[in-house]
């Protein structure tokens, strides 16, 4: 049997971003490495035949950051953004679906990127976003160092722009003071439909967001509705007649997600499907009929529905079940072809089964799961050799009569009788979810940490994505209460099982689940050891200095600015309880972090050393939220193994 090691992990090769051709005969995908070994990603376009006519063939170099790719409507070409002659400065090219050299459509000398980009029903046209280009003023008072950045100047807005293929010829439609977030075609090519967020800061997408509609052909837009925070997934109907889009239930930050529609003349938008006890996670619209493709999750797994807009009936199209064994899909895409058939790809992985992109193909409207499916590509031969943990699902009760589910890996083989060591890794979000997918990542430690013998719970505790409205509501201002009691209450179901050992018991995360463990550790002794990685100690600190200042004030309950008598934010923070830790903790965080900014782990840090608690405390040089160099990925996968190990082995 093969070792699996850390090098093993970061090298895995990840495909991402399916999309099938016109004709349905063929997939383009990104294939990118798990860690950057650089200063910038790189990434390569591949293409797979959807029958398995032809293997799957790597389609441009991956030397530079290929990624994005979008068949043309005939077929015979690939758009998608490359940063291949400025690094970091992403920009549009076109190739022959048959090879050759990519032509640059946009200017490879712009200093901005273009963000997004689409093709017209017809093929003509390209639509795309990209903020303005540096002007000569900017250029010298950067030079000279004159670059004082004063809030709420030089926002640089997201435009949306019209590139005419024949003639190369860019003409901007949406200008102003606001930012063009998202976009669709019309169906016939004649309008765009697309969301305005106030400002390009993050902080836009808890505030009211506008759907507004323009004509190729030039004009005044016209104002579709409002919406009270962000959308995203817009997708005009094959009519004409309506604009769908996800957006929360509860039209907040931390909420579950459901189907919206709204009459292209306007109206108020309509909750259509989904939200209630299942999550919505992304929308399309399919050529040549009134259905939907939605992507769903509920419980453990994902599926994909066909849904009715207008009697919001759903058919099944593909399940999260393969035989006997739950699948996940990272990606996925559904194209109808002419003989009525509708072609599916994914990007699916097991619990013991790695990413692969795989297809099938079923009769549209048929009411049964589609059938056929199989693996187009096979980019993971390098974990061939290695017997996986077992993966199984983990149901329990909460205290209060709760249902609740999880995963639950075991080392392979039981290098120990029962009961074992056991490690709680918490998911993120805290709208995640741990799911039927292959827990093996830089920053998923399951499967890794099940290779070095102990016994991994991964619980979806309230909060998390897959159970509907009421379930993520649940840690809205009162993350650490109903959440954390539900991870006692599966701790206390694998220690009742005779699964786990109570005397060696850990716990860790990252984001999330970073804090999840700070605070477990505030309020308990149980655990013998913990990672808190990127994770939050001072929610009143994070209303002031995170990125999205209102999602952490839903969290946190309060803000710093609300008074002496509204301090939810204190009673909530681990820093609150820190002089209650004794167990020992490891602390990994980025340094350039804007999510959870670093002072969140510095004064953690300094908090437990004032107690005399054993501390580790790493930084990341130039990491953001998710740790992306391959280095520091490694040395987290190693780091955190050690830690495990010292404290609940030694």
């Amino acid at each position: 049997m093969s070792e699996l090691t850390a090098e093993l992990i970061v090298d895995q090769d990840f495909p991402q971003d399916v999309q099938i051709a016109p004709h349905g005969k063929q997939v383009a995908y990104i294939l990118a490495p798990t860690g950057k070994k650089e200063e910038h990603e790189s990434s390569a376009i591949w293409i797979a035949s959807t029958d398995r006519d032809r293997e799957a063939r790597q389609f441009t170099a991956g030397e530079a950051h290929d990624r994005h790719p979008r068949w043309s409507p005939d077929g015979k070409y690939l758009a998608f953004l490359s940063d291949r002659a400025k690094r970091g400065t992403g920009q549009l090219y076109l190739i022959a679906a048959d090879g050759g050299e990519a032509l640059a459509l946009t200017s490879i000398k712009n200093k901005k990127s273009v963000d997004d980009f689409a093709w017209s029903p017809g093929g003509g046209q390209i639509a795309f976003t990209s903020s303005d280009e540096p002007t000569e003023e900017d250029e010298k008072q950067e030079k000279e160092r004159d670059d004082a950045r004063v809030y709420g100047e030089k926002w640089p807005y997201a435009r949306l722009r019209l590139l005419l293929l024949a003639t190369r010829e860019i003409t901007t439609l949406a200008a102003g003071e606001r930012h063009i977030a998202d976009f669709t075609w019309h169906p016939h090519g004649t309008e765009i439909a697309y969301v305005v967020h106030q400002t390009p800061d993050l902080e836009a997408r808890a505030h009211e967001v506008v759907i507004e509609r323009i004509a190729i052909a030039g004009g005044e837009p016209q104002v579709v509705c409002h919406f009270p925070c962000a959308i995203h997934s817009l997708t005009w109907s094959q009519d004409g007649s309506t604009l769908f889009f996800l957006a929360s239930v509860a039209k907040k930050s931390q909420s579950s997600f459901a189907v919206y529609a709204v009459p292209v003349q306007g109206g108020e938008p309509t909750h259509i499907a989904c939200g209630q006890t299942n999550c919505a996670a992304e929308v399309r619209a399919l050529h040549q009929t009134s259905s939907l493709a939605v992507l769903i999750g509920e419980g453990l797994g994902s599926r994909i529905d066909l849904l009715d807009p207008k009697k919001g009936e759903a058919v099944p199209l593909l399940g999260d079940m393969d035989g006997e064994r739950g699948v996940e899909y990272d990606s996925w895409d559904v194209r109808r072809s002419e003989d009525g058939k509708l072609t599916v790809a994914v990007v699916r992985s097991a619990g013991d089964r790695p990413r692969e992109v795989w297809s099938g193909q079923e009769q549209a409207g048929q009411n049964a799961r589609s059938t056929g499916l199989q693996q187009i590509s096979t980019h993971q031969e390098q974990l061939a050799g290695i017997s996986f943990g077992k993966q199984e699902p983990f149901l329990w009760t909460a205290r209060d009569g709760l249902k609740l589910d999880g995963i639950l890996i075991r080392p392979t083989g039981e290098v120990e009788a029962s009961p074992l060591p056991m490690v709680v890794l918490v998911h993120g979000g805290p709208y995640g979810r741990w799911g039927h997918e292959f827990h093996l990542h830089p920053l998923d430690w399951g499967q890794w940490l099940a290779l070095a013998g102990y016994i991994v719970l991964m619980p979806n505790p309230r909060g998390g994505f897959g159970h509907g409205e009421q379930f993520a509501a649940a840690a809205r201002g009162e993350v650490g209460q109903a959440d954390y009691q539900d991870v006692i209450a599966a701790v206390d179901a694998a220690i009742a099982r005779g699964i786990a050992d109570p005397e060696r018991l850990g716990i860790g995360g990252w984001s999330q689940g970073g804090f999840m463990s700070a605070w477990a550790v505030t309020q308990t002794a149980r655990f013998k050891a913990a990672v808190m990685g990127a994770g939050v100690s001072d929610w009143g600190m994070m209303v002031m200095t995170s990125d999205v200042p209102d999602f952490e004030q839903e969290l946190g309950g309060s803000a710093p600015w609300d008074g002496v008598t509204q301090r939810r934010h204190l009673e909530l923070s681990p820093m609150t309880f820190a002089r209650n830790v004794t167990t020992p903790v490891l602390i990994l965080h980025g340094e350039n972090d804007a999510r959870v900014p670093l002072s969140q782990a510095t004064g953690f840090h300094r908090a437990l050393r004032r107690q005399g608690v054993p501390v580790e405390f790493v930084v990341y040089p130039r990491e953001p939220h998710g740790i992306a160099e391959r280095a520091h990925q490694i040395d987290i996968l190693q780091r955190v193994r050690r830690w495990y190990d010292r404290w609940l082995k030694g």
